[in-house]
C-alpha cells in the first residue's frame, strides 16, 4: 500500500490524498519515505492530545465558540500528520476527533491514521455506548468522515465508500482518454489531471478543495484545450455530471470557444449591504454561523446571499428553510423585486419554504418506504396512524429520520442541493437540525442565520443549543455577527441591552443604532407606566392606540397571553369597530406571534410580575426538565456546572426582548400589580 502510495505521489500530494497505516512497520516506512522526500510530518498521539483540551477538564465551556480549536491548529501544523492511538470511548472523544476531520478538510493536510490491519475506519465511533441523541450526532460525524475517505484523505481499503477520484479517472480513461499524469508546473493550475483524447486534445481537470464552490466563468474550451473547473464535492456527489459532460466534449469541440460566453447568468441589483453583510454573503468555502440581532438586516442578507450563489449555479440547487409560510413568502418576494434583465421565476423556486414543508415533500416523495398507501394526511395533534393516513408536525420529523436510516435516500435529497441556507436558526428543534445536516452530507456547505437572544420557542421544541454550540459540529466554520441595528430609537436599543446582559450563556455582542438608522434620539422612547386596576391600563392602551393609529402609525399591542389578546381585541372591537375592522396597520397578538414583524410603536401589556416573566412557563418548565433530563441537547454535558444552558428564566427575558425590539419609535410598558422584576 505504502509503494502504491508513492508511486502517484506528486498526484497525491498536489490533491491532498491521504493513507491510512496498518502496522507499526508501515509506519516507519512511511516515515522514512517522508524524511527522504524532506517532507515535513508530525506524530501526534490522541490520547495525549485530549489530555491537555478544555472538553475534558473540570471548568469545561463557559462561553460559546470555545472549542479548542486553536490547539488543534498548533499541532497539525505540518503537511502530513500521523494520528496514533486513535479510540474513541465517549462524546468527548468523538467531537474531537470529527474536529480534526473538519480541519483537515479545510487545510492542505494529509492524515494518516494509524489503525489495525483488520479495522474499518469507518466503524470507529462504534466503540462506546451512545443514547439516541448521541447516536443521532454520531451519524452526521460519521458522513463528514465517509466524504473524507472517499474524496480528500484516507486510503480505507475496508470503506464502503467508492474511492471517488478513483472512479473518476477510470470512467474518463473508458471514454477513450489516456492518463498522462499531473503536470504541477501546468499554467491552467495546480492540482490537475492530464487527459489526451483520439481527437487530439487535451482535457485539464483543475481539482478544488472540497469547500470551494468554482465560478463557471474560470473554465473555457479552445480548439486544442479544455479546463474544467470540479471540487471533491463534485466528484463525490456529481460524478455522473462530470462524465456527461467531457462526453460531449469530442463533438463540440470546434464549435465552441469558450462555456463562459455561452453562459446565461441572473442579472440583479444588490440591496445596500454593510460591511459584514457583503462579507458573509460571499463567504463559500466553510460552514458558517452567522448573528443578526433584532433589525440587523437577516432577511436581507439571505435574499444576496441567494441570488450571489446563482452566480455559481442554478436556483433549483440553493435550499432555503425558514420557520413560517409569511418569511418564504417575504424572501421570494424581495428575491423577485431584485431580479432584473434575464430574471429568475419566482414562481418555479420550490426550494425556498419552511422546514415542515420540506419534510413533508420529502414524505411525499417516499411514503411507500414508510408503510403508507397513499402520502399521509398533516393533522397538527394527530398521533401517527399508518391505517388512516395522518401524522403530526411531530411525526414528520420522525418519519424523515426513518427514511434517512436510508444512505441512498440521503445521498439522492443531499446530491439535489449545493448550498443550504437556514433561517431562525434558534428556533430549530435538535432532530431537526440532525436531518439538515445529514442532507448537507458532511459537507458544510450550509449558512446557519439566527439569534440565540430570539430564541423563544423553546416550548415548541426549539433548541437554541444546536445555535450556541456550533463549533462543536464545525470546528473550521466561521462566525458573523451582525451588531447594527437599522429598526429602533437608540433609547430603545439600549433599553434592550440592558435585559440580555442577564443572560449568562450567549454569544458576547451588543446591539449598535447604526449609521443608517433614521431614528433620532428620544428620551421618551421608553414608558413604564403604572395604573391603579387593570382596567385603567386597558382603557389607556386603546385610547393612546386609536390615537397613534389616527395619525397614520403602524401600532401594535404585545401580550403574554392567548387570553389577553383575546380580551384587548373583544375591547378593541366595542370601542372602535370601525378601526378594528381596518386591521391593515395594527397588530394584537402574543410576543410570540409578534416574532418578525416591526412597529411605529409597541404596547407591551399587563407586564406585572407573575405575568412576565409568566410563573406558569416557569413552573412547567422546571418541572418538564426534572422528569426528562435526558431530553436535553447531548452538548449540553460540555457545559460548565455553574451555568445553567436551559433556562426557562431566561427564556422569559428573551421574550420580552423580542417584545420590546419589534418598535421602532416608541414603547409603552404598562403594568396595574407587582411590576416586572424585568423592569426593576
Amino acid at each position: 500500500m505504502i509503494n502504491l502510495y508513492f508511486k502517484n505521489f506528486n498526484f497525491n500530494l498536489s490533491n491532498f490524498i491521504g493513507i491510512a497505516i496498518f502496522s507499526e512497520d508501515k509506519k516507519k516506512s512511511f516515515i522514512k519515505n517522508l524524511t527522504n522526500l524532506e517532507l515535513d510530518y508530525n506524530a501526534i498521539s490522541f490520547i495525549k492530545m485530549k489530555s491537555s483540551l478544555r472538553l475534558y477538564n473540570k471548568n469545561k465551556i463557559s462561553r460559546p465558540l470555545n472549542f479548542p480549536l486553536k490547539d488543534i491548529e498548533e499541532l497539525f501544523s505540518s503537511k502530513f500528520i500521523i494520528l496514533e492511538d486513535l479510540f474513541i470511548e465517549n462524546l468527548a472523544d468523538a467531537v474531537l476527533f470529527n474536529a480534526i476531520c473538519d480541519f483537515v478538510l479545510h487545510n492542505k493536510i494529509i492524515l494518516c491514521p494509524v489503525i489495525a490491519d483488520n479495522f474499518d475506519l469507518q466503524r470507529i465511533y462504534d466503540n462506546f455506548n451512545k443514547n439516541s441523541y448521541e447516536d443521532l450526532i454520531i451519524d452526521i460525524f460519521k458522513l463528514r468522515l465517509g466524504l473524507l475517505t472517499a474524496t480528500r484523505i484516507i486510503y480505507d481499503r475496508s470503506s464502503e465508500f467508492v474511492t471517488a477520484i478513483t472512479y473518476i479517472i477510470k470512467k474518463i480513461s473508458e471514454l477513450g482518454f489516456l492518463h498522462r499524469g499531473s503536470n504541477r508546473q501546468s499554467p491552467f493550475g495546480n492540482p490537475c489531471l492530464k487527459f489526451m483524447g483520439k481527437d487530439n486534445f487535451t482535457i485539464m481537470l483543475r481539482i478544488h478543495p472540497l469547500k470551494k464552490t468554482i465560478a463557471v466563468r474560470d473554465e473555457f474550451i479552445g480548439d486544442s484545450k479544455i479546463m474544467l473547473n470540479i471540487s471533491f464535492n463534485d466528484i463525490y456527489f456529481n460524478p455522473g455530471e462530470i462524465i456527461n459532460k467531457i462526453k460531449i466534449f469530442p463533438f463540440i469541440i470546434r464549435d465552441i470557444k469558450s462555456v463562459s460566453n455561452n453562459k446565461k447568468t441572473v442579472k440583479f441589483q444588490y440591496d445596500k449591504l454593510s460591511k459584514i453583510q457583503d462579507i458573509s454573503i460571499k463567504e463559500l468555502d466553510s460552514a458558517h454561523l452567522v448573528i443578526a440581532g433584532a433589525g440587523s438586516g437577516k432577511t436581507r442578507l439571505i435574499v444576496n446571499k441567494f441570488l450571489y450563489l446563482t452566480n455559481f449555479m442554478s436556483p433549483g440547487e440553493i435550499l432555503v428553510l425558514t420557520y413560517t409560510n409569511n418569511a418564504a413568502d417575504e424572501i421570494k418576494n424581495r428575491i423577485g423585486r431584485l431580479c432584473t434583465g434575464d430574471n429568475l421565476n419566482i414562481k418555479k423556486i420550490l426550494n425556498i419554504t419552511t422546514y415542515h414543508s420540506f419534510f413533508y415533500s420529502i414524505i411525499r416523495e417516499y411514503y411507500s418506504e414508510l408503510g403508507f398507501k397513499s402520502v399521509p394526511l398533516v393533522k397538527e395533534q394527530a398521533c401517527e396512524n399508518i391505517k388512516t393516513g395522518f401524522i403530526s408536525y411531530d411525526d414528520m420529523i420522525l418519519n424523515v429520520l426513518k427514511l434517512f436510516k436510508n444512505k441512498n435516500i440521503v445521498y439522492d435529497i443531499a446530491s439535489r442541493f449545493k448550498y443550504i441556507l437556514v433561517d431562525e436558526y434558534q428556533d430549530m428543534d435538535f432532530l431537526s437540525d440532525i436531518i439538515i445536516k445529514k442532507i448537507d452530507g458532511g459537507r458544510g456547505i450550509t449558512m446557519y442565520a439566527g439569534d440565540d437572544d430570539q430564541s423563544i420557542y423553546g416550548f415548541n421544541g426549539g433548541d437554541s443549543a444546536n445555535l450556541l454550540f456550533f463549533d462543536l459540529f464545525y470546528s473550521s466554520g466561521k462566525l458573523f455577527i451582525m451588531q447594527y441595528n437599522y429598526r429602533s430609537n437608540s433609547k430603545i436599543i439600549n433599553f434592550c441591552n440592558s435585559l440580555l446582559n442577564n443572560i449568562n450563556f450567549r454569544f458576547p455582542k451588543k446591539m449598535i443604532q447604526s449609521e443608517g438608522n433614521n431614528m433620532l434620539p428620544d428620551e421618551n422612547a421608553i414608558d413604564i407606566l403604572s395604573f391603579e386596576s387593570k382596567n385603567s391600563e386597558e382603557k389607556f392602551i386603546i385610547g393612546r392606540f386609536n390615537l397613534y393609529l389616527a395619525k397614520g402609525g403602524n401600532v401594535g399591542i404585545l401580550v403574554r397571553t392567548q387570553k389577553e389578546e383575546d380580551n384587548f381585541k373583544k375591547i378593541l372591537k366595542e370601542m372602535n369597530p370601525e378601526g378594528y375592522a381596518n386591521s391593515k396597520n395594527w397588530f394584537i397578538g402574543t410576543i410570540h406571534k409578534s416574532k418578525g414583524m416591526e412597529f411605529d410603536t409597541v404596547f407591551i401589556a399587563n407586564a406585572n410580575n407573575g405575568n412576565i416573566p409568566h410563573l406558569k412557563s416557569l413552573t412547567q418548565a422546571y418541572s418538564k426538565n426534572k422528569k426528562s433530563k435526558n431530553l436535553n441537547h447531548p452538548f449540553q454535558f460540555f457545559l460548565n456546572n455553574d451555568i445553567n444552558g436551559n433556562s426557562a428564566y431566561e427564556d422569559e427575558i428573551k421574550l420580552f426582548y423580542v417584545a420590546a425590539s419589534r418598535a421602532k419609535k416608541k414603547v409603552f410598558i404598562t403594568y396595574s400589580g407587582k411590576k416586572s422584576e424585568f423592569l426593576a
